[in-house]
This record gives structure tokens, C-alpha cells and sequence, in this order.
């Protein structure tokens, strides 16, 4: 069997929006998040490259600051498949085994193990592992150049989702019991305060004595802000209107529905009620692409505080309702129906109006939602604050 050169590349071209600044450059332990991973990665891989976004300006020396070529996106702002692309393009090596900087927990032996796999199948162009749920993780992945003409084909196509790269008959899939932390990336300033936490752990002397105390007091709620308004205002559908354009901001949402009324999920018959009726006091159903969790609690009303406490891996909770809190709020308010504030007016930030109306804080057009995102983005820039 022919030797394949082998060589790793660390994918620096993420945006970091939901970080707020550049992963690639973090404090990790006495050195930046870049570096830890290259010295992490160097005893198995001789050749290390980083794959970076194009620039237009004055390149940042990356060679110079830690050793390794950089190797631009030719093909700007279409996520890891560019990277792929330029990568496989531009480096001499047969196997590039692809990881994201912002992963600090995965094993590189097995990455080394990954590339030994795929250059033993000749008729793979891939090789990956899975994740529990058992989808296959197209990053932390080893790729020949035979999938050049597919990743082609793919941008030519404007498709850029990498798990239709891995198809079944060009990908080997390794079966492997692997740690939860394998899958592990800092996505947020919350998951950078554990790796942080847990590296201070693993790697004492490397940290100052009590930086692990001060990185779990440090706080890391996420930012939650409620819309209220007299019932029949328009909360529910505003806000469907208003998620949207958050989302075009790579923001990940929670929303929190007050309900005075009570409401019914489950339907007669089913299995999931079927189980409550027999007594369950919790009933979760889950599936590959959602989860639903039903906690009975009888006539005892969870205070807000309790409800937010089950909810992460999100940037952002909205609430409707629980206008008589004490919470961050948004106050709407209709011509004709509900023009009067209402509830608890402590800590509301901003109005939401169809008619004139004089305030205080900020009063924004209920008819044109776009108006409300900027005000959004710098409550939530400053409450990571």
C-alpha cells in the first residue's frame, strides 16, 4: 500500500456573532484558543494548516504568530464547505483531516486514527464518527482529494450543508463509544466560561490559584426580556413576526408562552398521554429533529425564575406574558384596545405602539417590527456585558 501524506487543518472562518468576537484569538489557559489547539494537534500531525476567511485588506500574519500557513477561502461566506473546498485545492497533502478551532476537548489520537482508516479504504473519500444520536459529524472528519468534484458539484449548486457530502457510499463511519466532550464546541461566551472552568481543572498550572473560583462566579445567564400587553393586544403575533428577523442574526431562541388558562398537548389516546394518565409525573418525547418535555406540577403555578432554569444552549428567551413581574419588558400597546399600560410597569426598556405615545424609554412602530432589532442586538451586547 502506497503512503498518503496526512495533514490537519484547523478551521479558523466561523463568524464567532453569537461569541461577539473572534474565537480563533481567545485567552485559553497562557496562551490563545489557536495555539492550545496546535500544540494539542502538533505531536500527531507534522503539517498543521488554518483555513481563514478571504480578506480583502492586509492579511494578519498567521505563519509569523504561530507557525502554520493560512489558506483562504476562495469562495467567501458559504461556512465550512469553503474551507474544504480551498484546503483540499491548494495543500499537496492526500488526507486533510478538517477540526474546528472552537472544539478544545476532542481527541487527537483519534484524529490520527480517523486519517489511518480512511488511507486503508481507497474506496471512501471520507471518514467520520458519530455523535450519540448517531448522526455522522461532518467536521473533526478526514477527506481526500476525490471529493473535490463533489464539493464542486455541491457550490455549484449553492448547496452548502456538509452532510450531503457524507453520503453512505463515500464515507467509511468509524462505531465508537465517544465522551460527550468530544462534541463539545464554545459557540457562546457561557461555553467558553466551562472549557475555561474545565481546563483550569484538568491543567492547574496553567491558570492563576483561584481562576476556576472566579470563572463559576463569573456570571452567565442568558438574556432573557418578556413582551407584555393586556390579553388580545397582538403579543403572539408580533412576535412572530419578530423572530424571523432575529434569526437573521444567527441568534438562537427560546420562547417562554404564559398561559392563564391552562392548555392540553397531549391528545386522548396517544401514547405519550396514555403514560401521564397512568400516573407520570413527567413525560419527555423526543425524536431526531425535536424534543418536548411535560412537567406536571398540579396547581402549583412555577414561578419564571423555575422555568428559566430547565432552558440552554440558547442565546436569547423571550417571554409572553408574566406582566405582573418584576423582569425586563416590552410594553405593547393598540389603538383602540389596549392604550393604557398595564400589569407591573417596573423595568419595562421600551413601547411598542400603533399611535403616539410618550415615554420615557423607547417607543417603537408595533407595525414595523425591523424597527425593534437593533434595540434587541445592543440589550443583548449588553447583557454579556
Amino acid at each position: 500500500m502506497i503512503t498518503m501524506k496526512k495533514a490537519l487543518v484547523i478551521l479558523c472562518g466561523g463568524l464567532s456573532t453569537r461569541m461577539g468576537s473572534n474565537k480563533t484569538f481567545l485567552p485559553f489557559g497562557c496562551t490563545s484558543l489557536l495555539k492550545y489547539q496546535i500544540a494539542r494537534f502538533r505531536p500527531f500531525f507534522e503539517t498543521i494548516y488554518l483555513s481563514v476567511p478571504a480578506q480583502e485588506d492586509d492579511r494578519f500574519r498567521y505563519e509569523e504568530y504561530c507557525g502554520c500557513r493560512a489558506i483562504p477561502d476562495q469562495h467567501a461566506r458559504i461556512g465550512p464547505m469553503g474551507g474544504l473546498y480551498s484546503c483540499l485545492s491548494s495543500a499537496p497533502e492526500d488526507i486533510l483531516f478538517f477540526t474546528p478551532v472552537d472544539a478544545p476537548f476532542t481527541d487527537p489520537a483519534l484524529a490520527a486514527e480517523i486519517c489511518a482508516h480512511l488511507e486503508e479504504t481507497p474506496s471512501k473519500y471520507a471518514c467520520a464518527i458519530q455523535n450519540p444520536e448517531g448522526r455522522v459529524q461532518p467536521l473533526f472528519t478526514a477527506y481526500t482529494k476525490r471529493c473535490l468534484p463533489a464539493i464542486a458539484d455541491l457550490i455549484q449548486r449553492e448547496t452548502y450543508r456538509l452532510k450531503f457530502l457524507l453520503t453512505p457510499e463515500d464515507t467509511l463511519v468509524l462505531d465508537r463509544f465517544l465522551p460527550p466532550e468530544q462534541f463539545f464546541n464554545m459557540n457562546d461566551p457561557q461555553s467558553y466560561y466551562y472549557a475555561l472552568q474545565k481546563l483550569s481543572r484538568e491543567r492547574p498550572g496553567e491558570f492563576p490559584q483561584d481562576f476556576g473560583k472566579q470563572i463559576a462566579e463569573k456570571p452567565r445567564r442568558i438574556p432573557v426580556l418578556s413582551f407584555t400587553a393586556k390579553s388580545g393586544t397582538g403579543k403572539t403575533t408580533y412576535l412572530e413576526k419578530l423572530i424571523p428577523l432575529l434569526k437573521r442574526n444567527r441568534l438562537r431562541i427560546a420562547v417562554v408562552k404564559h398561559d392563564a388558562h391552562g392548555f392540553q398537548i397531549d391528545k386522548p389516546g396517544k401514547d405519550s398521554c396514555r403514560l401521564r394518565q397512568a400516573g407520570a409525573d413527567h413525560m419527555i418525547l423526543t425524536s431526531e429533529d425535536q424534543t418536548a418535555a411535560m412537567f406536571s406540577h398540579r396547581s402549583e403555578n412555577p414561578s419564571l425564575e423555575s422555568i428559566l432554569a430547565r432552558i440552554e444552549n440558547v442565546d436569547f428567551v423571550i417571554t409572553e406574558g408574566y406582566k405582573l413581574g418584576d423582569q425586563k419588558k416590552i410594553h405593547l400597546l393598540r389603538r383602540g384596545h389596549n392604550e393604557i399600560p398595564v400589569g407591573n410597569q417596573e423595568n419595562i426598556i421600551a413601547y411598542v405602539t400603533d399611535f403616539p405615545f410618550a415615554a420615557d424609554v423607547p417607543v417603537f412602530d408595533l407595525n414595523r417590527p425591523e424597527g425593534l432589532i437593533p434595540f434587541l442586538l445592543d440589550y443583548l451586547r449588553n447583557c454579556q456585558q
